[in-house]
């Protein structure tokens, strides 16, 4: 009998949600050698950097140990909003640190910009979005702007933006990357063709995937889960702070949810396979209702949100699931 190797499972792997270039160099390349292993078949390799911690010598130790996808925190490039929020970096940093990259011999560069920072509004945003454009990158993110209990911007009284203004930064985001040759392929990622973040539309296909470290998140088999942030717990071996194990109804639901956060849509051959069941004839009215809405679109082999359709997706998953 063949034995199980997870190492030739593994296609992609991200390191961030935290910011790893941020190590020591002795440190981060301890980090690159510990996850070396795992890198046999993997077709996508990412890692999460700030403009002021990404040097030459990381983006050298990234490239010779496998790394093909740098992912830029730039989030405006306004230096006075910048240092308001607190990061360390300015965009002649961020500019350094692409030009960098592209010397190393990087081809595939995403830079991450948040929607509704205080002081951002449609002009800087327009002037963020025309600025990163101009730095020749492959992919782009704009996050709207969350506030969560207990961090800076909370204790500081930092408010996320409207509604109205969210959506008016998306819809001039929709237009000029579109003019600029990039695809709208998931709700807040745009990309040049072939050049989408394939690790993560493994969540938005709702496919499987290891979570390690602290706060991680995974979904293998039926159990999705979170893993702790207490330091304390996660070196005692305490690993999980929460498990939710998912039934066949749950996942219809998060199938949907996740794959209707693209431009690939729903696809009936697929679904038909997962739940041995048509898409169409569970939906059919609904769907119709939609695409007279503009807010689907349905062809022989799948649906798909239009660009509004994206903007209101819990009006379409409320529809699709009652």
């Amino acid at each position: 009998m063949e034995s199980y190797n997870i190492q030739d499972t593994i296609k992609t792997i991200y390191v961030g949600g935290g910011t790893p270039t941020a190590l020591d160099d002795d440190l981060f390349l301890e980090l690159l050698k510990i996850i070396k292993p795992y890198t046999n078949q993997v077709e996508e390799y990412t890692f999460e950097a700030n403009p002021e911690s990404l040097s030459k010598e990381k983006l050298e130790l990234m490239k010779e140990y496998g790394v093909n996808r740098i992912s830029l925190g730039v989030q405006t490039t306004n230096d006075e909003i910048l240092q308001k929020i607190g990061r360390k970096h300015t965009f002649e940093d961020a500019k350094t640190a692409v030009s960098l990259a592209r010397k190393v011999g990087f081809d595939n560069l995403n830079v991450d910009l948040i929607i509704g920072l205080p002081g951002v509004q449609k002009e800087q945003f327009k002037e963020d979005l025309t600025n990163v454009v101009g730095l020749g990158v492959d992919h782009i993110s704009c996050y709207s702007l969350t506030v969560h209990p207990n961090t800076m911007f909370f204790i500081r009284g930092i408010k996320e933006p409207k509604e109205e203004l969210s959506r008016e930064l998306y819809d001039y985001a929709e237009e000029f990357l579109k003019e600029n040759g990039f695809v709208h392929y998931e709700i807040s990622n745009w990309a040049k063709p072939d050049k989408e973040s394939k690790h993560n539309l493994t969540y938005w296909k709702d496919e499987h995937y290891y979570g390690f470290g602290m706060g991680a998140a995974g979904y293998i088999e039926d159990i999705r889960y979170v893993n702790t942030k207490s330091i304390s717990k996660y070196n005692a071996g305490e690993y999980r702070d929460e498990e939710e194990h998912v039934t066949y109804q749950d996942d219809l639901l998060y199938y949907l949810m996740l794959n209707l956060r693209t431009n690939r849509g729903i696809e009936f051959k697929d679904y038909i396979f997962r739940f041995k069941r048509d898409f169409l004839t569970d939906h059919r009215d609904a769907i119709s209702r939609l695409v007279n809405e503009k807010l689907l679109v349905l062809t022989e082999d799948r649906v798909y949100p239009t660009y509004d359709g994206m903007m209101v997706l819990d009006q379409i998953i409320m529809e699709l699931s009652e």
